[in-house]
This record gives structure tokens, sequence and C-alpha cells, in this order.
């Protein structure tokens, strides 16, 4: 897999197809697999050239010890798109990586032709959030850490969960392996990883993009929100505030509608991009 180097870290990605630029931008904890995993590049390399990158400190991209904010993953996402060469990509990005991406449109408009999020929560509108840190994935997390003795949090808290991970016995982190699975252990034993780094607090930071700023975004968005989201206040927020925002519901999905409703999730994303890139 090639690497580029951007703000002095390695980040790694893949690239395949030909035609306008998808960037796929993943989730904290997450990595460039959970495209391929749900097809989503295969699926879109037909009509246009897909990039899926793994954030720093995620996936096999470097580990800086801070750096973890939105406003520094979209310059990370800047330097990317110049050292491979872009030109205004679509960016679609799942929870935290929705939020690197609007932070791109907002800093670095030219280099971004429209966003697609999946379910993002934004920092900077919690204010609008009555659900903030109450997602039905936390919840599923935190019942199976309980399984092997470890107490997370009402509500999310990656700090903490990084913490807990790093600090478990050997036959603690086997257990936890052998609940989650051959799909899930990689996802598990990057945990640890991030303790070692700011990344947990720092991803919950406004980091600038404010709800005013959000609200100034002019590049077309499209906001696909989970049936089942925590954060459809936050979707009905940009309805109502961006300049040009479409809406659709994913139905039967809870937070990761790429994987909980596959065929929905690549039907919404294809649609859009057709419609944006005419």
């Amino acid at each position: 897999m090639p690497e580029v180097e951007v703000n002095g870290t390695r980040l790694y990605y893949q690239q395949t197809g030909e035609g306008p630029d998808v960037v796929l931008v993943h989730a904290v904890t997450s990595n460039q697999a959970v495209w391929v995993f749900s097809g989503l590049v295969d699926a879109l390399a037909a009509e246009y050239r897909v990039t899926a990158y793994d954030l720093r400190g995620h996936g096999v991209s470097a580990r800086p010890a801070t750096g973890y904010t939105s406003a520094v993953m979209a310059d990370d996402f800047r330097q990317l798109s110049a050292a491979l060469g872009l030109k205004p990509a679509y960016l679609i990005g799942h929870s935290f990586g929705g939020v690197v991406s609007m932070h791109a449109a907002a800093l670095y408009p030219e280099c971004v032709a429209g966003v697609m999020l999946s379910d993002s929560f934004f920092p900077g509108l919690k204010h609008v959030e009555p659900n903030f840190g109450k997602m039905s994935i936390w919840t599923e997390v935190r019942d199976t850490f309980a399984k092997v003795g470890v107490k997370l949090g009402e509500t999310v808290d990656f700090a903490d969960l990084f913490r807990q991970t790093a600090a478990l016995t050997p036959d603690k982190l086997k257990e936890l392996e052998d609940i989650y699975g051959a799909f899930g252990r990689g996802w598990l034993r990057q945990l640890p990883k991030l303790a070692e780094t700011t990344c947990g607090d720092e991803v919950m930071q406004e980091a600038g993009l404010t709800a005013d700023v959000l609200a100034g975004i002019t590049r077309p968005v499209v906001a696909l929100y989970d049936e089942f989201s925590p954060f459809l206040a936050t979707c009905r927020w940009l309805e109502q505030h961006l300049a040009r925002c479409a809406v659709e519901i994913i139905p039967a999905a809870k937070h990761l509608a790429m994987l909980d409703n596959t065929a929905g999730f690549t039907d919404a994303v294809k649609r859009h991009l057709t419609r944006l890139a005419e």
C-alpha cells in the first residue's frame, strides 16, 4: 500500500478507478478497510477515481503523539490532495470523518467539490444535540467490555476507552478478542495504541468548526443519517442552516450504515454523487 508524508506524518492510502475524485474518510478508531469491506470502493471505482486513506494514528498510518483535531486532519487532507494531484474532490466522511470533511470544506474549499456525511456528530453543534454521547454503539461497547470487568461511562469517552483497553491484561484482551471475532479484532488492537496519543481528547474539541463556520460552508452537502441515529437533531440543523444541503435517511441503520444497510447506503451514495457531478 503506498504512502505519502503530510504534516510530517506518513499516511497510507489506496487509489483505484478513473474519473472525478472521491475521497473516503473513515471514523475515529476505524480505518480505510471499512470502505473496502463494505464494497463501496469497488462500487464507485467504475465511475470515479477513489482514494481511501488511514487518518493519522489509525490503520497503518503513522501515530504522532498529538494533532488529532479536525482542523489538523483537514490540513492533512489538503496536503494529501496536493501530493496526489487530486482535483477538487467529493469527500465522503463517516462520523468524525465527516467532521474532518466539513472542516476541509470550510478551510480549503478549493480542494473540495462537495461533502457527503454519514451520521456525523459535530462538537460545535453539541448545544443542539440532546442525545450527545448517547450512542447505541457505545452502549454495545460498554456492555461488551463489562463482560471482562471493565467499567466504561454512560456517555462516549474515547480517551477513557483507550486507556482502559491499554490497561487490560493479556488474558482479558484475549477474552475481548474472542468476543469480537476476526473483524472486530483489528479494531480492538488499535485502541491501546491510541492511548499513547491525545486523540481521545482532541477529536471531541470544536477546533474552530463552530456553528457559524458550518453554516458558512458553500460547497454542496449531502447529509446521510441513519434511521436510528442518535444525531437526528444535528441532521435537522444542517438541513435548516446550510445553503446547499440535501438530506436522506438510511433505513435499518444505527450508526454504521455502510455495514448495517450496505445496499441502501451504497445506492444513496451513488445517486447523490451522480446528482452532484451533473
